[in-house]
């Protein structure tokens, strides 16, 4: 029998979009899955929207908890898990229909892999005919030192291994920033092997409430940031501490002059002129197919 893939869709007010992304859960190729759908608080219809396909396939399941955040509706959804594999799917973002069958054969066939992760193309609001890249890092086996400064891991992407999250935890409760880039970290430094697909796996929908678009974003990542390495630095033997030493100083350098940024893009009269080159960066980095 084919191992069971647990989806986790964390959902806060996704009234607009629940019903498109389960139905590209429905939609696999892949038939064995689990759909865990915590509902964060919501205060629109979420709920009735997830319980009206509870009702209809069995696969599906409905949690709800007060407003804790992602990473907290994530972990939720990582503990109900009972796969062998455990995916995220925003509630706004959509699985192509080769998602599970895809990465579930290539973990089959590679045990050694503790997390595949593969490409995403992305759309603006509801237009899905009209796609874009924005091609990242891709590297595979050991990539601790490759994805300690950067993370270029899209959650939508992952197919984890769910013995790695039971070993090592998940996400950190309570951040704001830097929560999936902590997970990558944490897995990788504990010897779980990523394996990079070259496939495109899933849609991310971009629109005005996108993280990366806030204006706080930059000050939120900077803050976050040191914290995380704090932790990663707990970690380390006295070679470890040696060896990255140099590294860990530059990035606490760059990110307190992002802060510095942060501060100015929130700041008049600075924000006047900064905040729409920012956010025209932002653009430019989304190649249209």
């Amino acid at each position: 029998m084919k191992p069971l893939v647990s989806i986790v869709i964390p959902a806060y007010n996704a009234a607009g979009f629940l019903r498109e992304t389960i139905g590209s859960v429905i939609s696999q190729t892949y038939p064995n899955w689990e759909l865990i759908i915590i509902d964060d608080g919501s205060t629109d219809t979420t709920a009735d929207i997830a319980k009206s396909y509870v009702g209809k396939d069995n696969r599906i399941r409905y949690t709800y908890q007060i407003n804790q955040k992602m990473a907290s509706a994530r972990n939720a959804g990582i503990r109900q898990a009972r796969g062998k594999y455990v995916a995220f799917l925003d509630a706004d973002n959509l699985f192509l229909k080769n998602k599970l069958e895809d990465q579930v054969t290539f973990m089959e066939k590679h045990p050694e892999c503790g997390v595949s992760y593969a490409k995403i193309h992305y759309f603006y609001g509801n237009n899905t005919s009209v796609l874009y890249k924005n091609d990242q890092p891709q590297f595979s086996g050991n990539i601790f030192e490759k994805v300690l400064p950067q993370n270029f891991i899209n959650v939508l992407t992952v197919l984890v291994r769910k013995d790695f999250f039971d070993k090592f935890g998940a996400f950190k409760e309570g951040w704001y920033a830097c929560d999936e880039h902590y997970v990558w970290i944490n897995l990788a430094y504990h010897g779980a092997k990523f394996y990079y697909l070259d496939k495109v796996v899933g849609l991310l929908r971009l629109h005005g409430t996108n993280d990366s678009y806030r204006s706080d974003y930059l000050i939120r990542t900077a803050e976050q940031f040191p914290k995380m390495v704090e932790i990663v630095e707990s970690w380390f033997s006295d070679a470890d501490q040696k060896k990255y030493s140099k590294t860990i100083e530059r990035l606490r350098v760059h990110w307190r002059q992002m802060k510095l940024l942060g501060v100015l893009l929130k700041t008049p009269p600075f924000s006047w002129v900064l905040m729409p080159l920012f956010l025209f960066y932002r653009k430019s980095k989304y190649e249209r197919l």
